[in-house]
């Protein structure tokens, strides 16, 4: 099984060498969508060894990602493994997500859950509750619906009919895994919050986007 490591990335200049760094000894090939910064985030990125895709403008997280994913199945690739840029996630964990997708799924999500004693409590709340909500329509257990640690079977993802461009494509997908039924897996991981670090996370317009799905994807369905 070949596999890349899919890191979507906006102004981080300062820790995405240490990302790629870290991933490539896990993976085929590290690839690294630039999506549209303002700063150096490509070209340190192609220093630290990646490959490295560029946006003209700010898409969104989503939209970096679809072009990744579309961009390795292009490269004979069977899966990626996404992480995220600034830092939050321990490459040292990709393999686990490896071998899980070993075993047939079709996507692998970490879950953070097992440990929340260094989640901040906003993101703590927000997580539960929004994990619980896709759990009901689902009718089945979710149980970190935010975690942007994930490993995507390519030719799975690619046939999802994705609309969003944000980070409400991490909660759309999850959504339509579900109801074409494909397999969905975790893993146990860890997520390092650094208090150097502002998170792009924002609270209002990234809740208004969930809720947008939920109402999309679970209470119209219904």
């Amino acid at each position: 099984m070949k596999v890349a490591a899919l890191i979507p990335a906006f102004n981080e200049e300062r820790n995405i060498a240490a990302v790629v760094q870290g991933a490539h000894p896990f993976v085929s090939l590290v690839l690294v969508v630039d999506d549209g910064s303002a700063d150096s985030t490509g070209a340190a990125a192609q220093r630290a060894g990646a490959t490295v895709l560029r946006h003209a403008s700010n898409a969104g997280k989503g939209a970096a990602l679809k072009t990744g994913f579309q961009y390795l199945q292009e490269q004979g690739f069977d899966g990626a493994v996404t992480i995220d840029a600034d830092g939050q996630h321990d490459p040292s964990e990709i393999p686990s997500f490896i071998r899980a997708a070993e075993q047939g799924y079709d996507m692998v999500v970490g879950n953070r859950m097992s440990d929340v004693s260094t989640m901040p409590p906003v993101r703590r709340f927000a997580n539960h509750i929004s994990s619980l909500l896709i759990s009901l329509f689902l009718g089945q257990n979710i149980r970190d619906s935010q975690n942007g640690f994930r490993y995507y079977r390519l030719s799975s993802v690619l046939s999802l009919p994705l609309r969003a461009s944000k980070y409400d494509m991490e909660t759309e997908v999850i959504f339509k895994m579900g109801r074409a039924g494909y397999r969905i897996g975790w893993v146990p991981t860890r997520t390092i919050y650094r208090t150097e670090a502002k998170s792009k996370f924002n609270s209002v317009t990234d809740t208004l986007r969930f809720v947008g799905v939920l109402v999309r994807y679970g209470i119209l369905r219904r």
